[in-house]
């Protein structure tokens, strides 16, 4: 099993929307559950690379992903670790799941590696209410009611555990 820690951020806009992308990953996502399920809803972030910090890696995807910049505080919100199957190998991953409230809507995707732009799509807003009743996959688990939460400035004392550990 190969380990891939990330970074990953709820970014809030001031109309209290949270940024999300549809990945395409190609298969089923939940095979067991939902078989023609190919894509899912996740935040922004990736990889932690060598020597980087999570803090870090946030700073860098965040602005790699979305051409925003989180200059200030960054506090880690939730962590979750998970277990997948990529391209024929599998991973682990613990995601450090970092909280921004951003001024502005305006989001620029010209940063996307060819790479990012074959599995990545649809880089965009959702209100709370949208995120709680869609039926689309969302990643992590339990994402909606963080957000709603940290729109209403409850912020957890220590970083939530999200969604099933494998």
């Amino acid at each position: 099993m190969i380990e891939r820690p990330t970074a990953r951020l709820i970014v809030l806009d001031p109309s209290d929307r949270v940024l999300l992308f549809r990945a395409n990953i190609g298969h089923s996502v939940e095979p067991e559950r939902r078989p023609n399920a190919t894509t899912f809803l996740a935040l922004p972030g990736g990889g932690i690379e060598p020597g980087e910090t999570p803090i870090v890696a946030a700073r860098r995807e965040l602005a790699e992903e979305t051409g925003l910049t989180a200059d200030g505080e960054l506090p880690m919100v939730a962590m979750r670790t998970t277990a997948y199957d990529w391209k024929g190998r599998r991973y682990r991953t613990r995601e450090h799941i970092f909280f921004l409230r951003v001024a502005t809507d305006r989001i620029d995707d010209s940063g996307w590696l060819d790479g990012d732009r074959r599995w990545m799509s649809d880089l965009g807003w959702w209100t709370i209410e949208a995120l709680e009743q869609t039926m689309e996959i969302v990643r992590p688990p339990g994402l909606a009611g963080l957000v709603r939460d940290l729109s209403l400035g409850r912020l957890p004392t220590e970083p939530l555990v999200l969604g099933r550990v494998d």
